[in-house]
């Protein structure tokens, strides 16, 4: 019971590697507030989760992160019902080969991956200072090593998707820019957090993870998807349970004590791409996100 008197909010929580983050952290005491736009799905693991730890461990609350409003009014509930937050989750994430926008206008991936956990963690900086020592997990990926990186002329994705109705290619280009964002949010924000107590690092779940994160995805590689998360999963290779391993270890591991500023796969440090290292980039999307979103400034 390490996390005993300890309050977590899980993001994308409802299912796949977020739902065993939120159980996990749970079973080791903590209390856990699971935030999802997958309502039924929510409500299940929230059950479960109380029913496997005979107490009221977890709440479920419903979220739209695409949504800034949405995601004011979530920090709005957290900040009125809880008086401590260690730890903070920032796991949601799609991927979509059709081009969708946020009710703000927001193109879906750069909406819910990068802006919502920006904002909702500025929001809830000074409740993590708090209750310091905290921690902010940032889940990103390998994908942001796999692209060229950010174009300012473009991050909002118009270009990548050439006119078409739909695109895996553009899906896992915005996936890739959104995930090269998360380490480029983690980085800064260590820096501006150093002293406080909280500390923000990034996480790698590993290849594959046979989560529903691509279960939007079309034609052939829908397929070539589904027979290699499927054959995976077989082997016991990508399931969510080991694709979360390293969310949990940096949430709650006494070994992380002290430790921001960092990037982590299979539960050890490990370097993130030469591109999520340029001061001069990572300083420049910081203050484009600011402008957006209103905080960080």
């Amino acid at each position: 019971m390490q996390l005993a008197g300890k309050t977590a909010l899980i993001t994308g929580g409802a299912r796949g590697m977020g739902r065993v983050t939120a159980l996990e952290l749970a079973r080791l005491g903590a209390r856990v507030v699971i935030v999802d736009w997958e309502g039924e799905a929510g409500t299940r693991t929230r059950d479960e989760i109380n029913r496997l730890t005979g107490r009221q461990a977890a709440e479920f609350v419903y979220c739209d992160l695409s949504s800034l409003a949405e995601v004011q009014a979530l920090a709005s509930h957290v900040q009125a019902r809880y008086p401590a937050l260690h730890i903070l989750v920032c796991n949601a994430g799609i991927t979509d080969p059709v081009r969708r926008l946020s009710a703000d206008g927001w193109e879906l991936h750069v909406a819910t991956c990068h802006l919502a956990h920006f904002l909702l963690t500025h929001l809830l900086l000074d409740l993590l200072k708090k209750s310091a020592p905290a921690r902010i997990v940032s889940i990103s990926s390998d994908a942001h090593k796999a692209g060229p990186g950010l174009d300012f002329d473009d991050l909002n994705n118009e270009k990548i998707w050439k006119g078409s109705p739909f695109s895996n290619g553009a899906s896992f280009a915005a996936y890739h820019r959104a995930k090269l964002c998360n380490v480029y949010f983690t980085l800064e924000l260590a820096e501006r957090l150093k002293g406080s107590g909280v500390t923000v690092n990034a996480v790698s779940p590993g290849y594959f993870v046979n989560t529903t994160i691509y279960r939007n995805l079309t034609g052939i590689v829908k397929w070539g998807s589904w027979f290699v998360f499927g054959i995976g999963s077989l082997l016991r290779l990508n399931t969510p349970e080991k694709g979360a391993r390293t969310h949990i270890h940096v949430a709650s591991s006494p070994d992380i004590d002290g430790v921001t500023g960092k990037y982590f796969a299979y539960c050890k440090e490990a370097l993130p791409s030469p591109l999520a290292l340029d001061p001069v980039i990572r300083k420049r999307i910081w203050a484009w996100t600011a402008q957006v979103t209103g905080v960080g400034e």
